[in-house]
């Protein structure tokens, strides 16, 4: 027999070898079970405030997640030099400039739908002067839209929650510009 060849295992030594698995995953479902359960035996049932019973309303959590992304977006506008909003890492892309833009024309198109406003996607922002001077009132004026439209109780959930995803992609996006920039995100 050649050397580097394995010896043919027999039927009943087939059958055991799959036993030996089926029992160590068996095993594994078993402490899984087991996990699972102790942790939800283990958990605090104290009495929950009216405050806490808030935090796992959608409209709570789409406007926390706004908060929070807008901030750094708008931190990250502010603390770029205006020479570098024309700054861009590959001809393919946006300048950043052209990136706060987009995210401020997004932020007037979902908070607007939100409000029951049913407005057409436009790019005046992102096509428009992208300078500093320019961006930043625009991008807080924006971000004042989106929280009314995040404060209140009827607004349509389902873009607030869109304008989060496509602001957290964006700052993504600002994350890498600032790096090669050389300066230090605001949510580092």
């Amino acid at each position: 027999m050649h050397p580097f060849r394995h010896k043919q295992l027999t039927p009943f030594q087939q059958f055991r070898r799959r036993e030996k698995t089926m029992r160590l995953r068996i095993l594994f479902l078993t402490c899984c079970a087991l996990a699972i359960g102790v942790s939800l035996f283990t958990q605090d049932s104290r009495a929950v405030s009216p405050q806490d019973t808030d935090k796992g309303k959608p409209a709570v959590v789409a406007r926390k997640g706004f908060q929070e992304v807008s901030e750094w977006v708008t931190k990250s506008a502010d603390m770029v030099p205006a020479e570098k909003y024309s700054y861009k890492p590959v001809d393919t892309v946006r300048t950043f400039g052209q990136l706060i833009g987009h995210i401020t024309d997004s932020y007037n198109y979902f908070c607007a739908h939100a409000s029951g406003n049913k407005v057409q996607w436009a790019d005046p922002a992102e096509k428009g002067t992208t300078d500093k001077a320019t961006l930043i009132p625009k991008l807080k004026e924006a971000v004042d839209k989106c929280n009314a439209a995040y404060a209140s109780d009827s607004g349509q959930i389902e873009p607030l929650f869109t304008n989060v995803a496509h602001t957290s992609l964006h700052y993504g996006n600002v994350i890498t510009y600032l790096r090669m920039m050389g300066m230090k995100p605001p949510s580092s």
